[in-house]
């Protein structure tokens, strides 16, 4: 497609991750032919980390805060994701958005990308048992192997369509005082499960 089209729109993700030669290369592309292409769109971490050759084509620059800052846009985000990659609406259980609404999102927008298109290509109608553990679990701590292996498997039981802690703690082979010990731990995050506890 041509570049110079009048209704074209340059959009360069993460333009401070590229390599100086390729930021170079594509800098020359965007500001050649009948003068610099407008619009070109570049997200970045920080201005200061996009290379200069990129840099010389901003003309302003808008801050967007992390979505950690921004739990209204969770949502309407996620619903978006599931209809670009489904090609059609995808539900989402008020339990599932509660819990992406909780999550910090660490890697921002990408990272809720990545988690909608996991859990969309599962099924038609997104709960918290199609989300990966990482998204129900706030610990900071790096967990080892096994503590990894025991908080996804307590996270598969807890968030299985109506289970009861009793229930998941029976199958763990766990007391539930044990099991309200392990999601203190693993610090999760079960929607829905704050009434069965003691």
């Amino acid at each position: 497609p041509e570049l110079t089209a009048r209704d074209t729109c340059v959009v360069v993700s993460g333009a401070d991750v590229l390599p100086a030669w390729a930021a170079d290369e594509l800098a020359a592309v965007l500001g050649t032919a009948t003068g610099p292409l407008r619009p070109v769109v570049l997200t970045a971490s920080t201005l200061d980390a996009v290379p200069a050759s990129l840099a010389a084509l901003v003309d302003s620059v808008v801050e967007v805060p992390a979505l950690r800052h921004r739990v209204e846009d969770v949502e309407p985000l996620a619903r978006s994701f599931a209809r670009e990659l489904r090609h059609r609406d995808v539900e989402f259980t008020p339990r599932a958005l509660r819990a992406l609404a909780a999550h910090s999102w660490p890697e921002n927008v990408r990272e809720l990308r990545s988690v909608v298109r996991e859990a969309v290509a599962r099924t038609d109608v997104v709960d918290v048992h199609h989300l990966p553990p990482a998204v129900l679990s706030s610990g900071s701590r790096t967990l080892t192997r096994l503590e990894q292996l025991e908080r996804d498997e307590i996270l598969r039981c807890l968030t299985r369509p109506g289970t009861t802690a009793v229930q998941a703690a029976t199958e763990l082979g766990l007391s539930r005082a044990t099991l309200y010990r392990k999601i203190a731990q693993y610090g999760l995050r079960v929607p829905g499960r704050v009434a069965d506890q003691p």
